[in-house]
């Protein structure tokens, strides 16, 4: 009878090692790999075009900034119709409302017991208030969830709605949507730039058409 080497348990280890990798791989090679979420091209533009739309509005909420000296909140009401727009802050850095008002063509800022104050942009305005300047004109766009120019870095959520974008030296997160009249809006936009930061809760829509107008409840501070 013909000498028959034992089998080498060291081969047999690697022979069923290599095996067990050969599986994995197939198996592997046969998920599906997650891809990054990007909306449908025609539905983006879709909702795109309809929230541009919105241009006669009023939104209450809340806002928090803070930036290296300090931080503060304040109630919001915004008015805004087409390119004029007026915003109060009330219970803001210790002194009573705040009223900014403007259009295409400067914006005014008043306080109680001060003169008024005018500026061709919001920027000098905000700085002024905040210590750095907020972008008002871009947040006009970001809180119905859009960008405000073609050239933002945007990215997306599951939904297909926008999450994080990257626009005139801020990043900006966008959460919490929820459907209204008019479709999706975020309820929730965070932002900060190099030195200043800020929140936005986004409470109570209102539209000047009356098919989409909806009451206003009182906010509770």
């Amino acid at each position: 009878m013909p000498y028959l080497p034992k089998p080498d348990s060291r081969l047999a280890l690697h022979t069923r090692s290599l095996l067990a990798l050969l599986l994995l791989v197939l198996t592997v090679g046969c998920t599906p790999l997650r891809e990054q979420v990007k909306p449908v091209a025609s539905t983006w533009s879709a909702h795109r075009t309809a929230m541009l739309a919105i241009d006669n509005w009023q939104l209450k909420g809340k806002l928090a900034y803070r930036n290296d000296r300090d931080s503060a909140s304040a109630w919001f009401d915004w008015s805004q119709r087409g390119d004029s727009f007026n915003i109060y802050l009330s219970g803001a850095f210790g002194v009573g409302t705040v009223n900014i008002n403007g259009n295409a063509h400067g914006v005014t800022l008043k306080q109680a017991g001060r003169d008024d104050i005018t500026s061709p942009s919001a920027t000098g305005l905000t700085r002024r208030l905040f210590g750095e300047p907020l972008p008002v004109k871009q947040m006009r766009y970001w809180l119905k969830g859009i960008p405000a120019s073609k050239s933002a870095i945007t990215g997306f959520n599951e939904e297909g709605l926008l999450s994080t974008l990257q626009e005139n030296g801020w990043t900006i997160h966008l959460s919490r949507y929820k459907t209204d009249s008019r479709g999706p809006l975020p309820s929730k936009l965070t932002g900060h730039s190099e030195n200043l930061s800020f929140t936005l809760l986004l409470k109570d829509w209102s539209f000047a058409d009356k098919a989409a107008t909806r009451h206003i409840k009182p906010l509770k501070r």
